[in-house]
This record gives C-alpha cells, sequence and structure tokens, in this order.
C-alpha cells in the first residue's frame, strides 16, 4: 500500500462517525488488572459490553467512562491536540499495522506516514507529532541517524521516539541515539501496545 493510500485509509477510518470501543486488554491496563479479572466484572454485570462476530468482547467508551466514575478509578484519557503519531517505515505491512492498531484506539489520534529517513525530517516539520514511531533500517537515512538528529535538536528532542527494528543488534545503537523504547520484529500486539500506551500516556 503506497503512502497516498495509507492517508486515504486514515481518513475513512477515523470518521467522527465511527463509533470508539475499548479491547478488554485496553480497559485491563487502564484498571490495572488482569483480563479474567476484567471480564469477571462484564460477566456480573458491573460493566457492560457486547461481542463482535468473531467472538472478542468491546466496551463502549461512554460505558467504559461511565463504569470508572461510578468507581472511583482514574478517567480513561482524551487525545489533546498534540496527540499526533508519525510511523516511519519502509516496510508497507509495518505501517499497515500500526494504522489499524491506531485508528482502533479511542483516544482518536492524527496520523501521517512516511517512508524513509529524509520524508520523516520533513514530516516532522510540517505535521509535528508529540510520538514518533521510527524503523531502524530504511534506505537513504536510517533510523538511527533520523534519531540522533530529533534529540539534538532543541524543537524537536522532546518527541517521543519509538524504535522498531528486525534487526536486534542495532537496538542499543538506537537507545544511545535518544530513542524513549525499541521493539523487534517480528512485532508482538501484547508487547507493543503496553509500550505505546506508556509512551503516549508520558
Amino acid at each position: 500500500m503506497k503512502q497516498s493510500e495509507n492517508t486515504q485509509k486514515l481518513k475513512e477510518l477515523k470518521k467522527p462517525s465511527s463509533p470508539a470501543y475499548l479491547t478488554t486488554g485496553q480497559a485491563a491496563r487502564h484498571c490495572q488488572v488482569s483480563i479474567p479479572a476484567l471480564k469477571g466484572w462484564i460477566r456480573s454485570g458491573r460493566l457492560t459490553a457486547f461481542k463482535t462476530p468473531g467472538g472478542h468482547s468491546r466496551i463502549e467508551l461512554g460505558e467504559f467512562r461511565r463504569f470508572l466514575q461510578k468507581h472511583g478509578m482514574p478517567t480513561y484519557p482524551v487525545a489533546s491536540p498534540t496527540s499526533r503519531i508519525l510511523i516511519v517505515d519502509d516496510e508497507p505491512l509495518i505501517v499497515d499495522l500500526f494504522v489499524e492498531l491506531l485508528t482502533r484506539d479511542p483516544r482518536g489520534f492524527t496520523l501521517e506516514t512516511a517512508t524513509n529517513g529524509y520524508d520523516a525530517l520533513i514530516k516532522v516539520g510540517s505535521f509535528k507529532p508529540s510520538v514518533l514511531i521510527l524503523d531502524v533500517v530504511m534506505p537513504e537515512l536510517d533510523g538511527v541517524e533520523v534519531c540522533r538528529r530529533l534529540k539534538e535538536d532543541p524543537e524537536t528532542r522532546r518527541i517521543k521516539i519509538l524504535g522498531v527494528t528486525g534487526y536486534p543488534d542495532s537496538v542499543p545503537d538506537l537507545i544511545a541515539a535518544g530513542a524513549d523504547a525499541c521493539l523487534t520484529k517480528p512485532l508482538n500486539l501484547r508487547t507493543m501496545e503496553p509500550e505505546l500506551e506508556r509512551l503516549l500516556s508520558v
């Protein structure tokens, strides 16, 4: 999928009329309980959810916020105007994975994509992301150099950078360049979602 097609997909998936739902994993992490415990709340009727055609439970965002307020738990965060995420990877499948994951998030992030390091630096200037999901190995300008340039610049050093790489040996180089975290491919949703949530909440 080309970058222009990714942008069109984002626009279609992020229409205001799209409902906002949480997975049981997202809800459980916010409440700091296990998924079985959260599912117990659903079975007991304390928290209302519905089943998808695939058999997965989903919780409407308004219902989840009602539940949190009733039980004195911290409110679920709402995206701020600075919740902008730039996804940088030369692999279309990885870009699509992050696009799908983040457009499902009820906080409503604004997303943009880039396919190489030079494109990333240009879009950082125009898009002004708060979080950068950055591939390490890319043509022309690699992720380590992109990270180094952003962290050395006072205007961009506050951007949170989540590195993504299929080469575990490159992780120390990216961290040394200033990345806040790094995940290795193949990506696992169980480790990816909590790491993203941690960076987005800082």
